[in-house]
């Protein structure tokens, strides 16, 4: 069955930054899968920290959206104040990285293999793993995260980078992914291709080895899927961009010392 082709006049534009590891699944995927900049623009947004030192995506200036909304404020743009947000030419948005490498895919023709198994149950495996790092991992050691439960809630007070709950969901994960990848991994995730469980795999070791996370002692297969990955000239090219094969620190120290210092946790919600 012939795709479905996309009616459009122009390119699909992703307003991503190089940040946020949620964009990175995405901009892995167009590297590793050619996507051509004719099919799929990229948009930087603005980017700066709030009052608690948590990062906050911001529309960029003088991008026709930020005119249109007559705002930098991103959730005007995307309620949910998060990138990656893809925006069709017929003014559509679709937001969550897993939907939007999927809705690329669907729509265009691409040169080169594909990114999905062709067996059902490998093509299940490659899911399993996207969505173990998307919904268990990624949401829970999230600085944002940590930083506001250090200072709303009343959680321990540690180094958000390296607390010991964030540990815990990378570690928690991180074992379970082990034990899928020593059934179907080979070269990479899920065989000897790069699929789209590499691309959710590559942004989420950064964050772990942001937080100290000792990659080849703890989880080795993931660590040959992950040096296997840093050997591809296209994932080499997206990581630098974004600041080296370890994710770099991205929140405010200072602000983040005062909020935490001064912050009273909400009642009912301390521990």
């Amino acid at each position: 069955m012939a795709k479905p082709r996309f009616p459009t006049d122009g390119p699909l534009r992703l307003y991503y930054h190089h940040t946020s590891s949620a964009s990175m699944r995405v901009t892995l995927y167009l590297r590793c899968r050619g996507v051509p900049s004719s099919h799929v623009t990229l948009v930087s947004t603005g980017f700066g920290t709030d009052e608690r030192g948590i990062p906050v995506y911001t529309m960029p200036q003088n991008d026709p959206e930020t005119e249109r909304l007559g705002t930098t404020d991103l959730k005007a743009f995307n309620p949910e104040g998060r990138v990656p947000v893809l925006l069709l030419p017929d003014g559509r948005k679709m937001t969550q990285s897993g939907p939007i490498i999927e809705l690329i895919e669907d729509w265009f023709d691409h040169d080169g293999p594909p990114m999905l198994p062709a067996d059902p149950w490998l093509r299940a495996q490659v899911r399993r793993i996207m969505w173990i790092i998307a919904a268990d991992t990624q949401p829970y050691q999230n600085i944002p995260f940590i930083i506001q439960a250090i200072g709303e809630w009343g959680m321990t007070k540690a180094p958000p980078t390296e607390h010991p709950l964030r540990l815990h969901f990378i570690r928690r994960e991180f074992g379970a992914i082990e034990h899928i990848m020593s059934q179907c991994a080979g070269k990479f995730s899920v065989g000897d291709s790069i699929t789209y469980a590499d691309c959710f795999i590559v942004p989420q070791i950064r964050n772990a080895l942001l937080a100290g996370i000792d990659l080849p002692s703890e989880f080795p297969t993931l660590n040959r899927v992950w040096e296997n990955m840093l050997a591809v000239p296209e994932v080499h090219a997206v990581l630098d961009q974004a600041g080296g094969v370890v994710q770099p620190l991205f929140f405010d120290e200072e602000k983040f010392a005062v909020y935490a210092d001064n912050a009273k946790p909400e009642k009912g919600l301390s521990s």
